[in-house]
C-alpha cells in the first residue's frame, strides 16, 4: 500500500547514466523514431503503476479524460496548497478525485460539499467559509490531510500510515482510533491489513443490506491508491 515513492526522474538517470549511453547508441545507429531515456522510463513508470490499479478499464479513460479537462483548470492549485502543508500534490489530488471527481459544486446526500467533500465541522476547523469555493476546499481538505498526518501515530509503515490518514478522512479520527484501540496490538503495530479485517468486519446503523460503511471505507483507500498510482504515472510523462 503505498509503497511506490514519487519518481526522482533526475536521480534516476543520474544512477543509469551508462545504461542510457548505451541506448543512445543503439537508437543512433537506426533510422527509426528516437525514443529519450527518459521516455522510456517513464512508459515502463506508466506500464508498471497502470498495472497495479484495480479499476476497470472504462474508470481509468474517464479519469484520463477528466485530468485534461477538469484538472488541469486546478492542478497548479493542488501543487501550491500541498506544498504549504507539506504533503504531496498527487496524494490530495487523488482524495478530491474520489470524492467529487474533482467537480467544485458537488454535494452528497449528507451535506458534505464541494472539491474535496468536507464536512461543516470539519470545514470549520480548517477554517473553510464557503465549501463550494474550489480553492478553499483543497487548500482546507490539504490543511485537514496535514492535521490527520501530524496526528497518526500508529502503524508500522508509512504505507500503513497514509492508508490509516485516509481511513481517517473517510470515517473520522474517533472511529478508526476507537478501531485500532479495540486490536489486541499496541497502536505501533497495527498494519492496514489488520485494520481493513476489523472495518470488513465493523457493524453499524449506516449499514445497509449489500454495503456496509466499513466496506465504503476499505474501498474509498484502495480507490485514492489507484488513482495516486495514475496520476504518479502521468506526472512522470509530463516531467
Amino acid at each position: 500500500m503505498f509503497k511506490i515513492k514519487k519518481i526522482k526522474t533526475m536521480q534516476f538517470l543520474a544512477k543509469n547514466a551508462i545504461i542510457f549511453i548505451l541506448i543512445f547508441g543503439l537508437y543512433a545507429c537506426t533510422k527509426e523514431p528516437v525514443n529519450t531515456p527518459v521516455s522510456v522510463y517513464c512508459n515502463i513508470i506508466n506500464e508498471k503503476l497502470y498495472s497495479f490499479s484495480r479499476l476497470s478499464d472504462f474508470e481509468k479513460k474517464k479519469f484520463d479524460a477528466l485530468t485534461k479537462s477538469r484538472f488541469l483548470k486546478y492542478k497548479d492549485d493542488f501543487i501550491e496548497a500541498a506544498k504549504t502543508f507539506g504533503i504531496e500534490w498527487e496524494l490530495l489530488a487523488a482524495v478530491a478525485f474520489q470524492e467529487s471527481q474533482w467537480n467544485p459544486k458537488a454535494r452528497s446526500a449528507t451535506q458534505v460539499k464541494g472539491m474535496m467533500m468536507l464536512t461543516l465541522p470539519t470545514a470549520a476547523s480548517v477554517g473553510v467559509t464557503n465549501r463550494l469555493d474550489p480553492i478553499q476546499s483543497i487548500y482546507g481538505g490539504a490543511q485537514y490531510i496535514a492535521d490527520l498526518k501530524s496526528s497518526t501515530n500508529y502503524g508500522i509503515s508509512s504505507g500503513d500510515k497514509i492508508a490509516f490518514i485516509l481511513a481517517s478522512y473517510n470515517l473520522g479520527t474517533t472511529n478508526i482510533k476507537n478501531a485500532i484501540d479495540a486490536m489486541d496490538k499496541k497502536p505501533i503495530e497495527v498494519t492496514w491489513l489488520d485494520l481493513e479485517g476489523y472495518l470488513l468486519n465493523l457493524k453499524t446503523l449506516m449499514d445497509s443490506e449489500d454495503y456496509s460503511r466499513g466496506q465504503q471505507t476499505v474501498d474509498f483507500v484502495e480507490r485514492v491508491r489507484d488513482y495516486y498510482y495514475l496520476l504518479l504515472a502521468q506526472n512522470c510523462s509530463e516531467s
